[in-house]
């Protein structure tokens, strides 16, 4: 295709043509998304097809079939540049990138490009082939090639040897210092604070430390039982860094790259296949079975190394119990049982309608809204005390909170983890939405021609891809206001009135949304804080609705979130024709 060509099916392409493959916004509105920016990798669509999609805090590059190289900005979908790596049809693996340079491994060469405007920095030969993409931070690169060897070199060398066609006079070698472990590295290393972790195809889980007085050498080995089945990942700590493996007997580690030891381990039962998906302190674990789960790693929660639970709250009362607060001139002050649900929590404990509950796990109770927030501290499916009062009587029961494990089915991959849900594919090929704390499905959009999936780990916005290099950009709208549970005796309300119209301003404040009728005459207000606009009303007055219901939806223009490099969220960005030319140096 010639250069003429190109740049005509750039300019003809249109933003709306992911509507024209029959995606429609109430579709993507219904699962909390919109469209943010469309654009057209350079490539020969008569030949070539995309092999792979890559993003960091600031671009996103698209590689053909035919080793073309094509960046665009990640928050507005200017494309940025375009180049030829390696010879046509060679061989490239994955590109990688930190805050100025990508990296791109073509055939036996590694090749370097400012990030933000393309120009080549450096190109080198490598002295074995390599197995598996390499591991970079902001000075170094870690190469894994055939013979089961790691070379790490400085990428200030590299650029140097490049542009004077010598090394600096204070180096040897190119490379700064090799490691063999005569095992075949098929997996990219990973890069943590103080060192990188490798696995190889014979069990082994390798550590070695890239800073301090023993650069180069092991800080540890492990031989697991089982094999990586996909690549690694890894997360920061306030100490140092974790390395995250799932092996092929179906297990998750997480282990801290350092010492070697095992932080924690947790059996899915399930063959895994998809590279874990870090984000804070919540690890994303899919399995070929199609269930997710998201993990906790914070050591200081119960949940941790487990996947995590959420009270299993029965609507509309938190433990299955409609309750009031006892009178002033009552016998006993607590939170009097009006009702019991059968086969619930407050059930199974024995609570008897008439009962006053005046202690929770040793707290004090003089109220309805005492008791529920006892009941929201308490730890689930741990026995704890409580004590109530049946006529004259004391009772001391036992109530244990039931959990839900926090669990999302038919799920291929993950896309993204956004502000208030998770995204991913399944395996019809449709965009789902999960609820980012309970897991609830949100809904399925079906992507015709977008079978070039991402995993986006970096930030919040999610990217579709088509084969012929077509790439959208998705993101949040904003957050959806529901119906919150106002009364112990029953689920539902009438709405008497809605304060607020499409378009209109809500304040970080708290702005009225509408205010409902509970079943005993109660008028209350409900509010949100979200900044943002008015989207979609979903209520109208005289509706009945019910605990959950959606009430409105918000929309905000922020930026996207940044799960890895938050210091890098951009100030302010120009978001414009994508296709216009891109700014000078300085100006990203």
């Amino acid at each position: 295709m010639s250069r003429a060509a190109v740049f005509f099916l750039t300019l003809s392409f249109s933003t709306t043509s992911i509507m024209a493959a029959g995606v429609s916004p109430a579709e993507l509105q219904a699962i909390g998304l919109e469209v943010r920016w469309t654009n057209q990798a350079t490539l020969d669509v008569g030949r070539d097809a995309v092999r792979h999609v890559t993003n960091d805090e600031a671009n996103v590059y698209v590689q053909s079939t035919g080793g073309m190289l094509t960046a665009f900005h990640a928050e507005n979908g200017r494309k940025l540049w375009n180049a030829q790596v390696g010879h046509t049809d060679e061989a490239a693996m994955m590109a990688v990138s930190n805050s100025q340079i990508v990296v791109v491994v073509a055939g036996p060469t590694i090749n370097g490009y400012n990030k933000f405007n393309g120009a080549a920095l450096f190109e080198f030969r490598l002295p074995a082939y390599p197995t598996a993409a390499p591991g970079l931070s902001e000075r170094d690169l870690f190469m894994p090639v055939s013979g089961g060897a790691i070379y790490a070199y400085s990428l200030g060398v590299l650029e140097y040897r490049t542009k004077y066609g010598k090394l600096p006079d204070t180096v040897i070698t190119p490379h700064m210092w090799r490691f063999i472990c005569a095992e075949e590295i098929n997996h990219p290393p990973v890069v943590g604070e103080l060192a990188i972790s490798f696995a190889t195809e014979s069990n082994s889980l390798f550590s070695v430390e890239t800073k301090g007085v023993t650069v180069g050498k092991t800080r540890c080995q492990l031989l697991m039982t089982g094999s990586a089945s996909a690549d690694l990942s890894v997360a920061d700590n306030k100490g140092g860094s974790s390395v995250f493996m799932v092996t092929d007997e179906n297990r998750i580690f997480s282990i801290d790259m350092m010492t070697g030891n095992t932080e924690w381990t947790y059996p899915m039962g399930r063959k895994i296949l998809q590279q874990p998906v870090v984000i804070g302190n919540h690890v994303y674990v899919v399995a070929t079975d199609g269930t997710m789960i998201k993990i906790e790693r914070d050591e200081y929660s119960p949940s941790w190394g487990r996947p995590i639970e959420t009270p299993d709250w029965q609507f509309p009362m938190y433990i299955g119990a409609g309750m009031a607060s006892t009178d002033q001139d009552a016998t006993a002050q607590g939170a009097v049982v009006m009702n019991i649900v059968p086969d619930s929590t407050a059930d199974i404990a024995g609570l008897q309608p008439g009962d006053v509950i005046t202690m929770i796990d040793g707290l004090a109770v003089d109220s309805v809204e005492a008791a529920q927030s006892a009941l929201a501290e308490l730890a689930v499916r741990v026995e704890r005390s409580l004590e109530v009062t049946r006529g004259d009587a004391v009772l001391r029961l036992k109530i244990r909170i039931p959990a839900i494990k926090w669990s999302a089915q038919n799920v291929h991959e993950v896309t993204a983890v956004g502000r208030f849900a998770v995204y991913g594919i399944d395996k019809a090929e449709r965009l789902v939405g999960f609820d980012l704390k309970t897991s609830r499905p949100m809904g399925r959009v079906s992507i015709p021609g977008y079978a070039k999936h991402h995993q986006n780990a970096e930030t919040d916005q999610v990217y579709l891809v088509s084969h012929s290099g077509e790439v959208v950009c998705l993101r949040e709208i904003g957050p959806t206001v529901r119906m919150p549970e106002l009364s112990t005796v029953s689920n539902e309300a009438t709405i008497k009135s809605v304060a607020v119209k499409s378009g209109a301003a809500i304040e970080a404040a708290g702005t009225v949304i509408c205010e409902v009728e509970l079943p005993d005459g109660e008028i209350q207000q409900i509010t949100s804080s979200h900044p943002g606009e008015v989207r979609e009303i979903y209520v109208a007055e005289g509706d009945i609705v019910q605990v959950g219901q959606p009430l409105i939806l918000i929309a905000d223009d922020q930026f996207a979130t940044y799960h890895q490099k938050p210091q890098q969220r951009p100030i302010d960005v120009e978001l414009g024709d994508p296709n216009a030319a891109a700014p000078a140096d300085g100006d990203q």
